[in-house]
């Protein structure tokens, strides 16, 4: 009687684990979704990324909160907290999240870094290279951790974008990076400066490919020496500035070799020479401008030119100030040069058609820390004309109002 019943409770066992089993067969894992609600304070403040809607359970997605012009991301509330931009959110059920904006009524503000020195996403290591792609995505030189990383819009961490597997010269490493460029397709020009090449990195890729050098140090056509300034233009030509070479040498797409377009004669103070030159850019008709770092002036050279042209020198200044180190230069629609005046702590603005010049950024001797510049490198204009700087020793990108200084 015993097996009997004993069979039974097995045999109807048995039947519960099969149909189980079908019915696991016929509802995968990963089908069940969760609903995500969002709320924006206010409506016009920003966007959240991605949308509203369902999302399978059991992943975690990034979640960004865009801020639009004129605003800030201030925090998030509901099933996410904090100031964490982007952050991260597991459908293990329905979320209703609000990301919560304010205006922005800056007159400086920090938009990169500023969480000291290190490693982590929201800090940088001697920031040297800044740029900006045509979405507003600003990207990062952290030259001592090895890597570029891209801040989106109201972020407070950043994402590697390139490099960040430590120095070394694998396609997928930098060794000690100087300045960048990035073009319309978003992909980024670095100048590789310990490993003595430039690299391209395509917009998401894993690694990167020698464009320029990357054939030891040297002086030979093929060669570079410590890359440091670089510059892209509209049709893809890249520039590049030779701190070890004291020249800037021009790269056609595809070619195995460059041209010296100015200096290459050798570090002095001569027209046809350049002292380690830190800053290059060029305009729309050729015209290439140098920041002759240790020779204390801004170089003109003309397409074709053997000697370069002064258009801006430490005299100039007037300010009984010994020593102006010209680090970093940026041409805002061919009749601006944003200067970065290292020792000096400051921005200068250089009109080419009246020759004026105006500080437009300066370290504060007030007891403010974000008033404060240390070593900028690299300066860039924003669509809506703030300053960004790369503020190297503070390890921070800073961005200020010109008129509200």
């Amino acid at each position: 009687m015993i097996d009997v019943m004993m069979m039974k409770i097995l045999y109807r066992l048995f039947a519960l684990i099969l149909i189980y089993s079908c019915s696991k067969n016929e509802m995968p894992t990963g089908t069940v979704q969760f609903e995500l609600k969002t709320e924006l304070w206010p409506e016009e403040g920003g966007t959240i990324i991605p949308a509203a809607g369902n999302y399978t359970s059991n992943i975690i997605k990034s979640i960004y909160a865009r801020p639009k012009q004129g605003w800030v991301f201030d925090r998030w509330e509901g099933a996410i907290s904090g100031r964490d931009n982007p952050t991260q959110i597991s459908f293990f059920r329905d979320h209703a999240i609000r990301a919560v904006f304010k205006k922005d009524t800056f007159k400086i503000r920090t938009l990169a870094g500023g969480n000291g020195k290190g490693s982590e996403l929201n800090q940088l290591f001697y920031p040297t290279g800044i740029a900006l792609d045509p979405s507003g995505d600003l990207y990062v030189s952290d030259m001592y951790n090895h890597r570029i990383q891209r801040w989106r819009p109201g972020a407070t961490v950043g994402k590697t974008a390139a490099g960040g597997n430590g120095f070394g010269n694998a396609s997928n490493q930098l060794d000690e990076p100087g300045k960048i460029a990035v073009d319309t397709q978003g992909n980024l020009y670095i100048a590789d400066t310990r490993n003595h090449r430039i690299q391209k990195w395509e917009h998401a890729a894993l690694s990167g490919s020698t464009i320029a050098g990357g054939k030891g140090m040297g002086n030979q056509a093929d060669q570079l020496n410590k890359p440091f300034g670089i510059a892209v233009d509209n049709k893809g030509v890249v520039y590049v500035s030779e701190i070890g070479n004291h020249r800037v040498t021009k790269w056609i797409p595809g070619a195995n070799e460059g041209e010296v377009i100015a200096g290459g004669n050798g570090e002095g103070n001569g027209a046809n020479q350049l002292a380690f030159p830190l800053g290059i850019a060029v305009g729309r008709d050729g015209s290439l401008y140098v920041a002759d770092t240790y020779n204390h002036r801004i170089q003109k050279w003309n397409p074709g030119a053997k000697k370069g042209i002064t258009i801006l020198s430490a005299d100039d200044l007037k300010d009984n100030l010994r020593r102006h180190y010209f680090s970093g230069i940026s041409l805002v629609n061919d009749n601006l040069l944003l200067i970065t005046d290292y020792e000096q702590k400051r921005i200068l603005q250089y009109d080419l058609t009246t020759k004026a010049v105006q500080i437009v950024a300066a370290s504060s001797s007030l007891d403010n820390e974000n008033e404060k510049l240390s070593q900028p490198y690299q300066v860039a204009l924003d669509p809506l004309g703030s300053i960004i700087i790369a503020d190297a020793k503070n390890n921070r990108i800073q961005k200020w109002k010109p008129e509200l200084k």
